[in-house]
């Protein structure tokens, strides 16, 4: 095979971003709270750790909930909201910190039966004014009596940095809305255990890890915490939000790789995000829709390039999937996202007015798709009938296209 040419936005550069990212986020939402929220000794004193010892400690502001909690806050205008955001902010901040073991107790007062920890992934069923851990277990007192033991919920745990979540707590999925499904509900389990789901995503994440672990090694940086939403035979439904990173909302599949499919496409979504965080990537209007191979309907530039981004690191994984097992289903899924893949970057190619950085990422994902360009025409000269039906179903789509959007330039 031919060699990998030289990546701009590797994953080292990618993380380092994210590092920022979320640092930057959280500082600017607790410099608002300072302005606009009251605060406590207590609060004030974990803002104090959480912006001073913690600061030089690696990935400690890179959790999803630190992040999307933080960003809500930024946006926030209601005051009861952000005093509800603090709370719940300033509480993973007291977890993480014992967690560190930069204090042995943590004083946080908390007259709340219902709380939830997103650090411990599970209920908080105590009044209490203050935590200490010892070993693995967080003890919650109430004036100076124990009130409560807990430990890091493990039943789900899928690895030991990503999270199945008991309870959805991100305030950017307030609608429950999803662009493929009239109805998108978390937590919708369609009467499969609890138990299958975490094993569902334990497989699908161990099958990027051992069949492709540069694809892991990109992405587990990205992803601490899953979020189920339903069943539907024969549909994968995922979603991510641009604000919100780390997080990701999946529907149960038929196939564990179907689901490790969804877990690279969404994380993908999530990297581009933080990389557009950074850097104007392209200066298209974005009210001018293009045609994209991967949607009915036809998507401005910045939907194509972010479908591109995704849809390659999926390509990549179905091509390694046929190295170890060249099975009908992953032959015709290679084919089809190569071939999709293919009628995007010429979109790309004929429209986007890209920034350099926008150049750059995009030269990255041509040199990751062109990759497997010697594998496609040696597995198309032995697969010529699966290619033929492929390509025949990827060009009709072109035409459906061009037949429903009046508006569609490519």
């Amino acid at each position: 095979m031919q060699e990998l040419k030289k990546i701009y936005f590797t994953k080292e550069n990618a993380t380092s971003l994210y590092n920022n990212y979320a640092k930057l986020a959280f500082c600017d939402a607790v410099r608002l709270l300072m302005r606009k929220a009251p605060l406590d000794q207590e609060e004030k004193d974990i803002l104090v750790i959480a912006t001073g010892e913690v600061n030089d400690i690696e990935n400690f502001y890179r959790k999803s909930h630190i992040i999307y909690l933080s960003n809500r806050i930024l946006l926030e205008n209601d005051i009861k909201k952000i005093e509800a955001l603090k709370k719940q902010l300033i509480f993973e901040l007291a977890v993480g910190i014992l967690d560190l073991g930069l204090e042995k107790k943590v004083f946080y007062p908390n007259e709340d039966k219902s709380l939830f920890s997103l650090y411990l992934n599970q209920k908080v069923n105590a009044k209490f004014d203050s935590i200490a851990k010892n070993g693995k277990v967080y003890a919650f007192y109430k004036n100076g009596k124990e009130a409560l033991r807990l430990e890091k919920n493990r039943q789900c745990t899928i690895t030991e940095n990503v999270d199945f979540l008991e309870k959805d707590k991100n305030p950017f999925n307030e609608n429950n809305d999803h662009p493929d499904a009239p109805v998108f509900t978390p937590y919708d389990l369609k009467n499969i255990p609890k138990e299958e789901w975490v094993r569902q995503f334990r497989e699908a994440y161990s099958l990027i890890k051992e069949k492709v672990p540069e694809i892991y090694d990109e992405i587990h940086n990205f992803l601490d915490a899953i979020v189920p939403h339903g069943y539907e035979k024969g549909k994968q439904l995922s979603s991510s939000y641009s604000k919100s990173p780390g997080i990701l909302y999946l529907s149960y599949t038929d196939k564990d790789i179907t689901q490790a499919e969804a877990i690279i496409h969404e994380v993908h979504h999530t990297i581009f995000n933080v990389i557009a965080w950074k850097y104007i990537l392209a200066n298209n209007d974005r009210s001018l829709k293009y045609y994209s191979a991967y949607r009915p309907d036809a998507r401005h530039i910045h939907g194509c390039f972010i479908g591109l981004h995704a849809f390659v690191a999926v390509q990549n994984f179905y091509r390694r999937l046929i190295e170890s097992n060249g099975d009908a289903k992953n032959i015709e899924a290679f084919f089809t996202f190569y071939l999709k893949n293919a009628k995007v970057i010429a979109v790309l190619e004929k429209y986007a007015d890209f920034t350099d950085e926008g150049n750059l990422l995009f030269n990255d994902i041509k040199t990751k798709y062109f990759y497997d360009k010697e594998f496609f025409y040696a597995l198309k000269n032995i697969h010529s009938a699966i290619y033929d039906e492929i390509l025949q179903k990827v060009n009709e789509h072109l035409e459906e296209a061009k037949k429903r959007n009046k508006i569609l330039l490519h």
